[in-house]
């Protein structure tokens, strides 16, 4: 198994852990918050909005650009 094959079942893992998470929120809504809550609670400092710039940053220079 190559490296490149390694590292996308990692992303496909952490992506799967991620829906898992989502569905889990939606099932039993006290104990996990959805995607939207956590974001929304991220996106309130600036803090958490220049991490989510450097992360969306980081996803765009690996993932799109050649």
């Amino acid at each position: 198994m190559s490296s490149h094959a390694i590292t996308i079942a990692g992303y496909l893992a952490v992506l799967a852990a991620g829906i898992a998470l989502e569905v889990l929120a939606f099932r039993k809504p006290g104990h996990v918050p959805p995607l939207g809550q956590v974001l929304t609670w991220i996106m309130r400092s600036r803090t958490g909005r220049i991490g989510m710039l450097v992360a969306w940053g980081w996803i765009g220079l690996h993932f799109f650009a050649r």
